[in-house]
C-alpha cells in the first residue's frame, strides 16, 4: 500500500514547479515575515553546467518537493544591472550555486553538489535541522550559553546538513564545557564526534577532535587513539604536509602494531611517502601489505597492489627520463 500511494504521488510532485522569485531584497524581507529559510540560485543561460543543472537536477522531482519549503530565488550574474550586484555583493560564485540563507538574512550554508540525489537530500534536511535543532539550541543557550547538551545539538545538526567549520566550533565547546565536571563525558562525546567525522571522510575538521582525544586519553582507553591518530595523518595528507603526515603514521603505525587499522594506516603512510616524491619507501610500504594483509584486510591490500604497481611504473619512466 505504501508503494502504491508513492508511486500515486510521483505524477503530482513532477507535475510541481518551482516558485522562483528574482526581487532579492523582497524576498528577504518576505523571508524575515514568514520565518522561512531562502535558496538563492545563481544560474546562468548557456553555461554547460548551468544547463545540465537545469534539466536534471532543479528537474527531479525530489529537489522540486524540497524546495518547495523555501522562498526560491534565482539570479543571473549576467542578467540585470540589480542581479549582476547581488552576484558581486555575494563574492561572485561561479554558476550554478546555491546558497541558502536564514530567515534574517544570514548566509546559513552552500550547497554545491550538482547531483540531484545529493541536492534534493541536503536541502530536504536543512529545513528540519535548522528549526528543529538548530533554533531551539540556539534559544536554550541564550538564556544559558553554559549547557554542554544544546551545544551538542548544534554540533550533530551541523554535521547534518554538512556544516563542518560550525559542527567542529560546536562540539569543541561542547568538550571545552564538559571537562570542567565530567572528563569520561567529555571523552564519550569526541568519540562520537570521530565516528561522525570518519564515516563522511572529514579528515581536516576532525583535526581538533583527534588532538583533544590524544590529550585526554595517553592509554587508548576509550579505543579511540588508533582511528584518531590515523585521521591527523589524513589530514596532513589532505593539507599535502607530508613530512608531519609521514612523522606521525609512522609512530600511530609502531603504537598501535595490533589495531585491525594498522593495514590502513600503513597505506596512508605509502600515500605521504608518496606525495614527498619518496617513490621507494612507498612501494615498500605498498608490497609489504600486500605481503600481510593480503587475508586479513584483502580491499587495502588489492589497492596496495594497484598502487604499488603505478609507482614502480612511475619510478621507471623517471629513470628513462634522465
Amino acid at each position: 500500500m505504501r508503494f502504491a500511494a508513492a508511486f500515486l504521488l510521483l505524477p503530482l510532485l513532477a507535475g510541481q514547479e518551482i516558485a522562483w522569485k528574482s526581487d532579492w531584497k523582497g524576498t528577504l524581507k518576505e523571508a524575515a515575515a514568514s520565518k522561512k529559510l531562502v535558496v538563492l540560485v545563481f544560474q546562468t543561460k548557456d553555461r554547460e553546467n548551468c544547463l545540465r543543472f537545469q534539466n536534471e537536477v532543479l528537474a527531479d522531482a525530489n529537489v522540486v518537493a524540497a524546495l518547495g519549503k523555501y522562498l526560491c530565488v534565482r539570479i543571473n550574474p549576467l542578467g540585470t544591472d540589480d542581479e549582476n550586484r547581488v552576484w558581486q555583493e555575494l563574492g561572485m560564485p561561479t554558476p550554478p550555486l546555491t546558497i541558502v540563507f536564514e530567515p534574517d538574512g544570514k548566509r546559513l550554508t552552500v550547497v554545491s553538489t550538482l547531483k540531484p540525489k545529493g541536492y534534493g537530500a541536503l536541502l530536504g534536511a536543512i529545513v528540519p535541522a535548522y528549526f528543529d535543532r538548530i533554533v531551539p539550541a540556539r534559544e536554550a543557550l541564550a538564556k544559558d550559553p553554559n549547557q554542554a547538551g544544546p551545544l551538542a545539538t548544534l554540533g550533530e545538526a551541523y554535521y547534518s546538513i554538512d556544516i563542518a567549520p560550525e559542527s567542529a566550533r560546536h562540539y569543541a565547546a561542547t568538550v571545552d564545557l564538559l571537562l570542567k565536571t565530567d572528563k569520561a563525558k567529555a571523552l564519550d562525546v569526541l568519540g562520537s564526534q570521530l565516528d561522525k567525522y570518519y564515516e563522511k571522510k572529514w579528515y581536516v575538521p576532525s583535526r581538533g577532535c583527534c588532538t583533544k582525544i590524544a590529550e585526554l586519553d595517553p592509554e587508548n582507553k576509550s579505543g579511540k587513539r588508533p582511528l584518531a591518530a590515523w585521521m591527523l595523518g589524513m589530514s596532513c595528507c589532505s593539507d599535502k604536509r607530508w613530512a608531519e603526515a609521514i612523522d606521525g603514521l609512522k609512530d600511530a603505525c609502531e603504537k598501535y602494531k595490533e589495531s585491525p587499522l594498522l593495514p590502513k594506516m600503513m597505506f596512508s603512510l605509502a600515500s605521504a611517502y608518496l606525495g614527498a616524491k619518496d617513490l621507494d619507501t612507498a612501494i615498500t610500504i605498498y608490497e609489504t601489505i600486500v605481503k600481510e594483509y593480503k587475508e586479513k584486510d584483502a580491499e587495502t591490500a588489492e589497492l596496495s597492489q594497484i598502487q604499488a604497481d603505478k609507482t614502480r611504473a612511475e619510478r621507471q619512466k623517471q629513470s628513462e627520463g634522465k
